[in-house]
Parts: structure tokens; sequence; C-alpha cells
């Protein structure tokens, strides 16, 4: 595990700002899935400016007072300061750096997704989403209801979840538009037999992207 200095973290996490800012804030990622029995389930996700914080794995100081909000708008305007922040006791502050940039993008380059093993008592989240070397984790959110990020983990998310689902598709839209139209990801399954999947409500709607 490589080890990040005060001054390659501040990089990292406003260049991953902007990522953030451009592909995921204020929008909702989509995510329409298949079981092995092809039963087909959907995962809708959103992403706020409150939510930056926890994929960094930075710790704030509590004088003077920093909210979630105010640590991803001074990325955002690469503000932030050495003294505003610390890292983390156990290391996962080193682990966030390194993937933090590889999936900040629009569907989060997610290729599974499924609820945390039992295994893994320490990890606090509902729902990993994700691929063989990274994933993201999701937690209900108090406010809004949905799901938002919570963590990232440099790790295959098929050792932590206890069944994997695939993703088949994946859409993206602004918080404030009513409907999906974005396709961001589309499998190249070929076992995947589009003509017969159907979306569960309330997304059928969505045309079917089809071979």
């Amino acid at each position: 595990m490589r080890k990040y200095t005060k001054e390659e973290a501040i990089r990292i996490v406003v260049s991953c700002a902007e990522k953030y800012r451009a592909e995921l804030l204020d929008r909702s990622l989509l995510f329409i899935c298949v079981d092995k029995q092809r039963s087909i389930t959907a995962v809708e996700t959103a992403f706020f400016d409150r939510n930056y914080l926890h994929l960094t794995g930075l710790k704030l100081h509590k004088e003077p007072p920093i909210s979630a909000a105010d640590f991803f708008r001074r990325c955002a305007a690469n503000r932030l300061s050495p003294s505003d922040f610390a890292f983390s006791e156990d290391g996962t502050t080193h682990l966030k750096l390194e993937v933090l940039p590889r999936v900040l993008n629009k569907n989060l380059s997610a290729r599974m997704l499924g609820d945390p093993d039992s295994i893994r008592p320490k990890l606090y989240t509902e729902k990993l989403v994700g691929g063989t070397k990274a994933c993201v984790g999701f937690v209900t959110d108090s406010l809004s209801g949905a799901y938002v990020p919570n963590t990232v983990l440099n790790e295959d998310v098929r050792d932590n979840v206890g069944g994997c689902l695939q993703i088949i598709a994946a859409y993206r839209k602004r918080l404030d538009e009513p409907r999906y139209g974005e396709l961001t990801y589309r499998t190249k399954n070929k076992r995947v037999d589009w003509d017969k999947v159907v979306y569960p409500a309330p997304y059928e709607y969505i045309p079917v992207p089809g071979n």
C-alpha cells in the first residue's frame, strides 16, 4: 500500500472533485441487474456534494468546523489546506485515495452489484457496486431516502458480497429530471437475450438497448 503525503492527497481529491462534479454531482445512476435465475432488478443511486468526503477517507479537523459540503466546495475551488484534514489511523485513507480516480465516472466502471457479506462486520455499507479491481459502497440517505455513496474499496466486489448480480445496463439523469434517458453502460455479454429483458417498475418506460 502506498503512503501519500498531504500535498499528494490534496492533488488527488481536488482532481477527483472535478470528476465528481462533472460526472456525478446532483445526478442519479440507475443499475439494471440480472441474477442467476435471470430475474431483473433495478437499484437507483444519487450523488450529493455532502457524499464526496466519505469517498476520500480524509478526516476533517473539528476546529474550525468544516461540513462535508464545505469540504467538497473547497476541493472544487482548489482551496483545501493540509491543516483542514488528517489521515485515518487505520490506513484506509491511502487505499481510498489510490482507487478513487478509477471509479469517478458516468457509470462507476461498475459491472456487478451485491449486498455486503456478513463476514465483514466493520464494513458499514448496504450495497456494493463495482468490478474486479474496485467498488463503491452505498447506504440509505436519511435526507433523500436514496442510496448514496459512503465508501470506496480497493478490492474485487465479488470478495465482499454474499451474492453477485450482473449489471447489464446503467443509466444517468439529473436529480431534477423525471426520467432516465442517457444509457451509460450496456453489457457485451452475448448470453443476455435482450429480446426477453423487461425492466421492472417504475422503469418500464426506458427503451431496452437490444443487441
